[in-house]
């Protein structure tokens, strides 16, 4: 008896892991489709790669004109021009994606239907935000090196790829769920928008007026690629941070879009 509950259970485990997949792979294909015919989608997912491949010919002219002219080297700046793109750059954009793809499935009312149906809210925001994750980190780890200047160590430059990456969902899930269309979600995005901008600002202050940026989560991978980048040895504590950090907002964000969309 008790081997057959055990095999009954084991079944319906694999029967649910079964019915998730299916409906987690349906939804990627539908937000695939969205994107394919969203121009501003498309633009979005594409600007990152062309400003990547022309800043590996624009950062090297740019520093030589600098320094013939005024005689000023511009090479200690390139780690922070090259970590605003990467690190900040890229989960923002992943994270404007997700929001206005999150916010399509709330008037399509596809959110509803995964309400009723066997794969719970929370498992679609996990597939959804794990895309989101992995969509972000690969576009750094295929950024950085197109650059090719100004990068830290291969090792230093993953671990700061996946922990800025999971700010990526916390964006998304936020803006969606605090946003009832998308004229609401672009003012919210440009708020959002002005934040990368506080953190390269912030690499112009001395510790510890520099900390005041750590309110936005992704100045922690940020610090840490600054610190790989220089040969020190303490960026590793910095990502700690910034898991523990995303991960908070990614929470938060998560529970505001899921209030909204039983609303």
């Amino acid at each position: 008896m008790v081997g057959a509950s055990a095999f009954r259970q084991v079944r319906e485990a694999q029967r649910l892991m079964t019915e998730h997949l299916v409906m987690a792979r349906a939804a990627l294909r539908t937000d695939g489709r969205r994107i394919a015919r969203d121009r501003f989608l498309v633009g979005t997912v594409s600007y990152l790669v062309v400003v990547s491949v022309a800043m590996r010919w624009v950062i090297p002219w740019v520093t030589r004109g600098v320094s013939s002219r005024w005689g000023f080297d511009l090479t200690p700046l390139h780690p922070l021009i090259v970590s605003h793109i990467v690190v900040q750059l890229a989960p923002l954009l992943v994270g404007v994606v997700g929001a206005f793809l999150l916010l399509e499935s709330r008037e399509e009312r596809t959110i509803k239907a995964v309400l009723v149906s066997p794969l719970p809210l929370r498992s679609y925001v996990a597939w959804s935000s794990g895309v989101m994750v992995a969509a972000s980190a690969l576009l750094m780890v295929v950024e950085a090196p197109i650059i090719g200047t100004g990068l830290p160590g291969t090792g230093a430059l993953l671990a700061t790829a996946v922990v800025g990456s999971l700010f990526a969902p916390a964006i998304a899930l936020g803006v969606a769920g605090a946003a009832s269309n998308k004229t609401q979600a672009f003012a919210y995005l440009k708020v959002v928008g002005v934040a990368p901008l506080v953190v390269s600002g912030s690499y112009f202050l001395t510790e510890p007026l520099q900390w005041v940026a750590v309110v936005y989560p992704p100045y922690l991978a940020v610090k840490a690629y600054w610190i790989a980048e220089a040969g020190g040895g303490s960026w590793p504590s910095w990502l700690v941070g910034g898991t523990f950090a995303s991960a908070a907002w990614g929470l938060l964000a998560a529970r505001l879009f899921a209030r909204s969309a039983r609303m």
